[in-house]
């Protein structure tokens, strides 16, 4: 008789559901100190990237990811179907959030990113059974501190960074043991398997390579995307009129009074309300560099940090430009609400499309100019003073600029302004075109020029002295070439030249005692033998103009001091100067420095600063060593530059061919520099070799050998743990040998056996017996 079968209960989806969350979970981790100091490892990312950035992530997601992380810990042993679906919606939730974000760019895309992934790591706190989930964990903090060190713009990431190292050296020694299946149940090192000293020698290690590997790392000058750093949470609106030049603190003085006019306001010194102990009296259409009272200002200012500039190439960040002289300073002459141009920002994005100016040769119509090289750099400007005017600095002739504000004025000269004052902590990026500097082509450039240029930068003072022309005059008569004998110059970037080189040879920086009954500033200049700083500029545009070559009195500030660390340029308010800049047909502007103890040029694309941290970390040293040293390595590190400058350049004419051959020279120094160093890695190890007691060497040459056939020995095993994993891999004869050098080496380290010259024989002949085939 059949057995009736009964029929079997329906189970509902919540009961299956319920069901399948007791099933307990497989390969979880029970290591507490792993857990706890990935918690920690996480904590310090989320910490230097709120550091960083100024955000306040920590009060949050901190305790709420130690309290999840403490709830993980007690249900690692269940499957939590509901506790996951909850994550997994809470997950897709902030997904739809930051990709609505990504959309509107209300904020930073890296902020967004970080914020997102802080996100995550709480949600993911909740459920970390097993290894691998703590080391999706481990990652996301690799992810913060990556974000982080892309947004540091000081020392401070570095503190952030150290505690990131040790806390992660211990994870790794943690995560190699849980992966050997050796338990770790206390925080005591004994019991971690950790050792203070090996531990902080490889804490020294890593860092001594990690900064190595950090001051070679070539800083190529090239992006490769486009969507660069700017301040997107920040938005300059329009506080002042069409063109105006305003300060923070004149912008905050007029909104107390209710005075809106507003040219800018910054009279003929831009030192009113304050500004004087740190903005210089450089900034303002009109500037008098001659009186005293701009003298005292400049001395009385104190040293502050302006802004952080990060840039392909180390330059001059241009701020105004001058072109009619006024005998006293200098003025913009075509400062009218008429003559500036406004141009607005890209609908889509924050970009600005600046005019570019055309340079036209109308000396010589049929003649082909061939036109300078020319690179794109980037720089990207971050303000970090409250004190900054609505000025915007750029370098050379800025082509592109994404800037957080709907319209931008642009002047007669090219020089940027701000529809308001640069909030501080404002980030802009700006891609200026720089043209190299290639004296050969400079010396064929004309001497006709258009009427745009003699109409404003060939004016001088109708007083101006006769002896400012005859003092010019007189340099280009004394110009002698390296033999010491007269030359005719014959063009004007020559001329340029030798004038810059005289002012520094035979004027002094020294107090000018003005007088304005006695004439221009220039020509008491002249009389007197020197004056300041400024006064070499004005001297040198005019005695320019004089000879009837274009010229202009430009200011903005000098590169700054570059910190290797951080990659940027720290430009403080003392680093403001003023140069010269002269025109040259069909290649614009290009600037000059007559100020004794300057380079004659600028900063440009010329100075390469691919190995910057180097550079900088040598002229460091090289304060430290005597003259003869820094004069040897002086010379040889240029000749080596020189070197292989010229065989670049000798490549580069080759064409394709050159590029061919320049990969197979690098191919087979690669391969010359790989086997030069396994050369030296094996000499090392013989001569290593060689200083041990034979038992040791015998030992140590077996276990080289075996691992060399595949068979290399872990390093949990035992000597005898590992002679018994080879029984049945080995044949007979080479079994016993191993079994016999392994006793022998375990008598000689444990049991004090001594070396005698038999068994020296022996331990040969069994390595012999080892190697052999038969």
């Amino acid at each position: 008789m059949d057995t009736i079968r009964q029929p079997r209960p329906k189970i509902g989806t919540f009961d299956k559901l319920r069901q399948a969350s007791e099933f307990t979970v497989a390969g979880v981790e029970d290591s507490i100190p792993l857990r706890v100091l990935v918690q920690i490892f996480v904590f310090i990312s989320i910490g230097a990237m709120d550091s960083v950035a100024s955000s306040n992530n920590s009060i949050w997601a901190i305790p709420l990811s130690a309290i999840a992380a403490v709830w993980a810990w007690y249900a690692r042993r269940t499957r939590n179907i509901l506790v996951k679906l909850f994550i997994a919606i809470a997950m897709i939730a902030m997904l739809v959030i930051f990709l609505n974000d990504i959309v509107r760019q209300t904020e930073e895309t890296r902020l967004l990113l970080a914020r997102l992934l802080i996100q995550l790591q709480v949600l993911h706190s909740f459920d970390l059974p097993r290894r691998k989930d703590l080391g999706y964990s481990i990652v996301i903090g690799l992810i913060l501190m990556a974000l982080a060190a892309t947004l540091s713009q000081t020392m401070i990431f570095a503190l952030w960074l150290m505690a990131f190292l040790l806390v992660g050296l211990p994870i790794l020694l943690l995560d190699h043991r849980s992966r050997l299946g050796v338990k770790t149940v206390g925080f005591e090192p004994e019991k971690i398997g950790v050792s203070l000293l090996p531990l902080s020698g490889l804490l020294a290690i890593v860092l001594v390579l990690g900064l190595t590997i950090f001051a070679f790392l070539p800083r190529l000058p090239g992006f490769q995307l486009r969507n660069f750093p700017v301040s997107v949470n920040l938005s300059v609106q329009r506080q002042i009129p069409k063109g105006g030049i305003l300060s923070r603190q004149q912008q905050q003085q007029q909104g107390k009074n209710g005075n809106g006019n507003g040219n800018g306001g910054t009279g003929t010194g831009g030192t009113s309300n304050g500004d004087s102990d740190t903005l210089p009296p450089l900034f303002a259409p009109e500037i008098d560099t001659a009186s005293s009272d701009a003298k005292q200002l400049n001395k009385k200012r104190k040293p502050e940090l302006m802004m952080r500039v990060r840039s392909q190439a180390e330059l001059f960040w241009r701020v105004m430009a001058y072109d009619q002289f006024t005998g006293k300073g200098w003025r913009i002459s075509r400062n009218d609400p008429q003559q500036i141009r406004t141009v607005k920002r890209n609908p889509l994005n924050y970009e600005f499309s600046l005019p570019i100016p055309t340079y036209i040769s109308i000396g010589a119509p049929k003649q082909l100019v061939k036109p300078l090289a020319s690179q794109e750099v980037v720089q990207t400007y971050t303000i970090v003073s409250p004190n900054f005017p609505n000025l915007i600095p750029a370098a050379a002739v800025p082509n592109q600029i994404f800037f957080p504000s709907e319209e931008l004025d642009i002047d007669q000269e090219g020089m940027l302004r701000g529809p308001g004052a640069l909030p501080e902590d404002l980030t802009y990026t700006v891609i200026s075109n720089v043209v190299e500097r290639n004296p050969k082509l400079l010396r064929q450039s004309s001497g006709e020029y258009p009427r745009s240029i003699r109409n404003y930068y060939l004016q001088v003072p109708a007083n101006l002295s006769p002896r400012v022309q005859e003092t010019a005059l007189s340099f280009l008569a004394s110009a002698r070439d390296a033999q010491g004998k007269p030359i005719a110059l014959d063009n004007n970037y020559d001329r340029v030249i030798q004038i810059t080189q005289s002012l520094k040879q035979n004027y002094a920086i020294k107090p000018l005692g003005f007088e304005e009954s006695k004439g221009d500033l220039v020509s008491q200049f002249v009389d007197q033998g020197g004056g300041e700083e400024s006064h070499f500029v004005s001297t040198m545009a005019i005695m320019l103009r004089s000879l009837g070559i274009p010229s202009r009195y430009v200011v903005g500030f000098a590169s700054g001091k570059f910190n290797p660390f951080t990659g940027l340029y720290e430009v403080q308010n003392i680093d403001t100067q003023s140069m010269v800049e002269v025109f040259f047909p069909s290649y614009g502007w290009l600037a000059f420095d007559p100020v004794p103890n300057r380079p004659i040029f600028p900063p440009s694309i010329e100075n390469n600063r691919t190995f910057g941290a180097v550079q900088t970390f040598w002229s460091w040293i090289a304060q430290f060593l005597p003259s003869s040293v820094n004069n040897f390595f002086n010379w040889l590190f240029d000749s080596i530059g020189k070197f292989v400058g010229s065989v670049i350049n000798w490549l580069a004419e080759m064409g394709w061919i050159g590029i061919a051959f320049g990969l197979a020279i690098a191919f087979g120094f690669g391969i010359g520099g790989w086997a030069l160093w396994q050369f030296t890695i094996w000499w090392w190890q013989r001569q290593r070799l060689q200083q041990m007691p034979i038992p040791q060497r015998t030992y140590r040459q077996m276990l080289q050998w075996l691992s060399e056939q595949g068979k290399p020995k872990s390093p949990h095993q035992t000597p005898q743990e590992y002679v018994e994993s080879l029984s049945d891999r080995l044949s007979d004869r080479q079994a016993t040998a191993i079994a016999q050098i392994t006793q022998i080496y375990q008598d000689w380290r444990y049991g004090n056996r001594a070396i005698g010259y038999d068994l020296s024989a022996e331990l040969k002949r069994l390595l012999t017996q080892l190697k052999s085939k038969v």
